[in-house]
């Protein structure tokens, strides 16, 4: 049983202008709440730096200066950190830091002097130490003249007008003079009064380019030296490619074990028991026909059973309807064959153009996953969902199951994880103890995760992964 819900797949979002005026308007609460506590925020920063960092240097004849500049560079590193989370915050592009390591397997001096050698540590102390504070200074001074500027586009025309109706006493030879300013400022009051206003909506009009500008000022200037660099990010990318090259290598071989070892404990051992069979039934045909007819008949139910058992192994291979329509019409039918309903939910479309290898992926994924779910879960009910959006492949299978879900060494969702790795993509379990399971594969669809030049694996362990595998 099956039901679909499918709309026409529809294009990439065009990437949204952060410089539009609208944009940069949207952003003016959060440019704001990063910008004003900025400025005290660097000063407090540097002066604990300036101060630990003074202090380890006139210390350094003896250890303690040693590991006192140790601390230094560490607590330059989580300003930096922080630094970071508030320029995300604050909707800049994030920026990605850099591989720090793990140096628990160190003896605990060491531990607490690998900061000394890892350059890293010294960039985040020139940042928190030296530049953050002399652009927080800048900010702070484009701000305060800013907005010091805006309150007296504003407050001019109430001067004006209360200067213009007061007048001024002027003592001349013994006599006192009143000369009304109301008189001497005839027509000039309008014309404070507009220059004043125009001037203010001018600054009101350009605050938030001002506050857009400033913070990409910030980011800008902190992602050199709190972010990775560009070699660390080309380090991350090949040794995500390597990482994705072995799991399709492994998940090739898990593959063919298990089918191998499929074939020999099932097919196999049943074709040898049909050989036997019919040739007992053959010695017997001519003395015994009543048991020869039992051993014949005998024997065709372990052909049948043998052919059921060949057309669920060769569920791990591409069906005919997969390469002839598509991966939406395999899918459908997958979930119309299913033992239990299958809710099909697709935003694919029935003619969706989609790489060979993620479309066979995608299939052999929902296939493992509903055929565990219908041997474990102990569910009612199915449902499969596939969605493209943002270069990616999403492949989710949610059941009413029992739960509990786990992945262990050499079974199904090991599997699955493996080849969704050597496609360069990702496999989420959400499984708690009386469920439901949520399964989630998502497949990048364009540059395969650097897995070209390698065969996808063929099938993933069905066996039982725990309650829901």
């Amino acid at each position: 049983m099956t039901t679909a819900a499918t709309t026409p797949a529809t294009a990439a979002p065009a990437v949204p202008n952060t410089w539009s005026y609208g944009a940069v308007w949207r952003r003016v609460p959060r440019a704001l709440g990063y910008l004003i506590p900025t400025f005290l925020i660097a000063i407090v920063v540097a002066s604990a730096l300036y101060s630990l960092f003074s202090a380890a240097a006139s210390l350094l004849v003896v250890v303690i200066g040693v590991f006192l500049l140790a601390l230094t560079l560490l607590l330059a590193r989580y300003a930096g950190s922080f630094e970071v989370l508030r320029l995300r915050a604050s909707g800049e592009s994030p920026i990605t830091e850099p591989e720090w390591g793990s140096n628990a397997h160190l003896v605990w001096w060491k531990r607490w002097l690998s900061p000394l050698a890892n350059g890293r540590y010294w960039l985040s102390l020139v940042h928190g130490a030296i530049i953050a504070p002399i652009i927080a200074t800048i900010s702070f001074v484009v701000l305060t003249v800013g907005f010091a500027l805006i309150a007296a586009s504003l407050a001019l025309p109430f001067s004006a007008s209360r200067l213009a109706s007061e007048s001024v006493n002027f003592e001349v030879r013994d006599r006192f003079v009143s000369v009304d300013l109301g008189e001497r400022l005839q027509g000039l009051e309008v014309t404070i009064s507009v220059a004043a206003v125009v001037l203010a909506v001018l600054a009101i009009v350009v605050l938030p380019y001002v506050l857009r500008g400033l913070t990409w000022l910030h980011a800008a200037i902190a992602r050199p030296f709190l972010g990775r660099f560009s070699n660390e990010q080309l380090e991350q990318q090949v040794s995500s490619l390597f990482t994705s090259r072995q799991a399709a290598v492994a998940a090739e071989g898990s593959a063919l074990s298990r089918i191998e070892r499929d074939i020999h404990d099932g097919p196999q051992q049943r074709l040898i028991r049909l050989q036997m069979d019919l040739a007992a039934a053959e010695r017997r045909i001519a003395d015994n026909p009543e048991e020869a007819s039992a051993l014949v008949a005998d024997a065709r139910r372990q052909a049948q059973d043998a052919l059921d058992e060949l057309r669920n192994l060769s569920r791990g291979f591409a069906p005919p309807l997969l390469l002839d329509r598509g991966l939406f019409a395999a899918l459908e039918s997958l979930a119309s064959r299913s033992s239990i309903p299958v809710a099909l939910e697709s935003e694919l479309g029935a003619t969706a153009n989609l790489p060979d290898e993620v479309a066979r992926n995608a299939y052999f994924v929902a296939s493992e996953l509903i055929a565990n779910a219908a041997k474990h879960s102990e569910a009612t009910r199915i449902t499969l969902s596939v969605v493209a959006a943002d270069g990616a492949l999403t492949i989710t299978v949610t059941d009413d199951g029992i739960g509990g879900a786990v992945e262990r060494t050499g079974h199904g969702l090991i599997g699955l994880r493996d080849r969704a790795h050597g496609l360069g993509g990702e496999l989420t379990i959400e499984s708690p103890e009386g469920g439901p399971t949520v399964v989630r594969a998502t497949l990048p669809l364009a540059g395969v995760g650097g897995a070209s030049g390698t065969t996808p694996a063929t099938d993933s362990d069905a066996a039982p992964t725990g309650p829901s595998a």
